[in-house]
């Protein structure tokens, strides 16, 4: 068969076997009867605790709660951006503002992501999550062949590194969306290693930038120490490293559009200064979870550690079958500090005490080295088969990855809830009451009403945030409106005896609603008495309590020597722009009850001015007397810079390739 047909015919039994590889798992995980999200925990909080035919949580998945309150808003946010023709910049609904893009669990650049910005969220959302099993598997099986081993050795590979317990455990969270790249970033570095070409570092500098798009560098910095002892054991010198390492750093360069942001946000931010910072160690105990992935655990995503009964023996033997290669050596040696650094030790409490890294997470990325030995141990045990069974071997070996696979899906199913997507209701009487007021203004959810980042996907903007990564002196000064703290549900939250007396800073954040649960005796008139507020209840049903703050300030008003004059209008408004007409008889400030930060640009009738307060405080804007227009936008200098020097990455890469094309030529 000619060249040409025999790669069409090899692309078309790939594509035939992914497909029926990815509706085996999406059917097993139940992905054709809704969303793999355990939605139905809003049954839980308020408003929608009263609420009739919302679906319950099971226990496996009460834990995956941060998909519910964190990622799957944002992407609902990004796509909304996204088809109104802007780009996901920054988010408005929480904290006073915060960049998304900025973020980087938002992993907005993550191609395994797009499905769920480019379609509605049923289906989209079960395509990225079944897109990356996929990738994964595609991933293992690649690497494994490159490391010699049989076909049905490396589907045995495929099938660890997608369907392992870890990945399943953490499927809906970005760590995924990182660690489905790595068999990529492997196959790509080994390749590398072993040959000349700008082609092989061009594909460590695409698996790099994959990497490091999935917006987890927690797991991209461990999937590093793995590429690492990988390049030592292959490379026999400075020059075959040389290789890799750049392509690595031009990677690094490719996602320079999202990687600056967030080195941008992470020192500002309250994760760095190590809010909510906690140890965790894995007690031994949990190490029994390799044996039955079902048992209590310490925690139910974090200790999950399932690799199938039969892939335990096979990975011992392939390990010891390779002992005295260094590439088998490297791999044993990183897959041990793995378990070192995950489950408790003396290296993982120094790690623990001295870094803030959760190294519980390099089970995430243990399938990988231990699929690599379970599929050569797969291979050897074939291999010494003697006399009549040798001619059955083939069909044992198919029989025993077919059954540690059908092992991994049976442990999958039940880790993750089904919501069907007529159940994932987000209004009710009191949030259609709020939605319908045309004015700007903030809400302020009391105790555990209205989970925080909630309100992103309703269009609110609170005063609260679910998320470490948020903007530390932002939440300093919002000390001022009163005590946040966790509770064991929660985070980020402020109960109505904490808030701080006189309100002024509610007022002037423009928090015109507070929302309380049905069942809490406070009433207005009790808070305005004890602490000195100007509520008023619009609304009580059986969802909530509904109190509006008769003295809070416009969002945007001119200040001068502390009292307002003059008169703001605002004329449009967007997460990345406001355009205002100011009108002021003396001049004064322009006072922007948005929290500022680096990136954030003013203009006076056309004339570029700085925009103060600093960061994590009201923007102010200095403003002549007179009739103005004024223009506040988000255009970040990280991301101009990011954009160049993706740009010169590209082209170095173009250089290569064409270098490259002109040698082979010349050869």
């Amino acid at each position: 068969m000619p060249d040409a047909p025999r790669r069409a015919a090899r692309l078309v039994s790939w594509a035939g076997a992914l497909l029926a590889a990815g509706l085996l798992a999406g059917l097993s995980l139940g992905m054709h009867r809704g969303l793999l999200l355990s939605d139905g925990i809003r049954g839980h909080f308020w408003p929608w605790a009263p609420s009739a035919g919302r679906p319950s949580l099971t226990a496996s998945a009460a834990a995956l709660s941060d998909p519910v309150w964190q990622f799957v808003p944002w992407i609902e946010l990004a796509r909304s951006e996204l088809r109104a023709g802007r780009l996901p910049l920054w988010n408005p609904h929480q904290e006073a503002g915060q960049p998304l893009l900025g973020n980087a669990q938002s992993a907005l650049c993550s191609p395994l992501l797009w499905p769920a910005l480019a379609l509605p969220l049923f289906p989209g959302w079960n395509l990225s999550l079944l897109l990356r099993l996929l990738v994964s598997a595609a991933g293992g099986w690649a690497l494994a062949r490159e490391c010699g081993r049989t076909r049905v050795a490396a589907l045995l590979a495929a099938l660890v590194c997608s369907l392992s317990g870890p990945f399943v455990a953490w499927l809906e969270h970005p760590q995924t969306l990182t660690a489905a790249a790595v068999p990529w970033l492997l196959l790509a570095v080994r390749r590398s290693v072993r040959a000349e070409g700008a082609g092989r570092i061009a594909a460590v500098a695409a698996a790099t930038a994959l990497v490091l798009a999935g917006g987890h560098h927690e797991t991209a910095l461990m999937a590093a120490f793995l590429a690492a002892a990988l390049l030592a054991a292959e490379s026999a010198g400075l020059r075959d490293a040389a290789r890799p390492v750049g392509g690595a750093l031009l990677g690094a360069g490719l996602s320079a559009p999202f990687l600056l942001p967030f080195l941008e946000y992470l020192p500002r931010s309250s994760a760095w200064a190590g809010a909510d910072r906690q140890v965790a160690l894995l007690p031994l105990r949990d190490l029994l979870r390799f044996l039955v992935p079902s048992l209590p655990g310490s925690h139910p995503i974090e200790a999950a550690a399932g690799l199938s009964l039969a892939v335990l023996p096979l990975a011992a033997a392939g390990a010891w079958a390779g002992r005295r290669e260094r590439r088998e050596r490297a791999l044993l040696v990183v897959a041990a500090l793995f378990l070192l650094a995950a489950y408790d030790s003396p290296l993982s409490r120094l790690l623990a005490s001295g870094t803030p890294v959760r190294w519980s997470r390099t089970l995430l990325l243990l399938p990988i080295p231990a699929a690599l030995f379970a599929a050569r141990g797969l291979d050897e045990l074939i291999r010494r088969v003697r006399g009549p069974g040798r001619a059955v071997a083939p069909a044992l070996a198919f029989a025993i990855a077919a059954g540690c696979g059908a092992e991994l899906l049976s442990a999958a199913r039940g880790v993750h809830a089904v919501t069907p997507p007529e159940a994932r209701r987000l209004g009710t009487p009191i949030l259609d009451a709020i939605s319908r007021d045309p004015s700007v203004f903030r809400v302020l959810p009391l105790h555990t009403f209205l989970p925080a980042n909630t309100a992103t996907a309703l269009g609110l903007d609170d005063l609260r945030g679910y998320d470490a990564l948020a903007v530390k002196a932002f939440r300093t000064e919002r000390e001022k409106t009163g005590r946040f703290r966790g509770v064991p549900t929660h985070t980020d939250v402020l109960a109505p005896w904490d808030l701080a007396p006189g309100g002024a800073e509610l007022d002037a954040w423009n928090v015109k609603y507070l929302l309380l649960h049905p069942q809490f005796a406070f009433s207005a008139s009790m808070l305005n008495e004890r602490l000195g507020l100007d509520l008023v209840e619009i609304r009580s049903g059986p969802d909530g309590k509904l109190l509006e703050n008769r003295r809070f300030r416009p969002r945007a008003r001119v200040e001068r020597n502390g009292r307002e004059e003059g008169e703001v209008r605002i004329v449009e408004r967007s997460p990345t722009r406001w355009l205002f007409d100011v009108e002021s008889g003396s001049g004064g400030t322009l006072v922007v009850a948005n929290a500022g930060y680096p990136g954030w640009e003013a203009r006076v009738e056309g004339r570029r001015v700085e925009v103060g307060g600093g960061v994590g405080r009201r923007q102010e804007i200095p403003v002549p007397a007179g009739r103005l227009r004024v223009e506040l936008a988000y255009r970040p200098p990280s991301l101009r810079l990011g954009l160049l020097l993706a740009a010169v990455s590209g082209a170095f890469l173009a250089l290569l390739a064409l270098a490259g094309r002109r040698s082979a030529q010349r050869r």
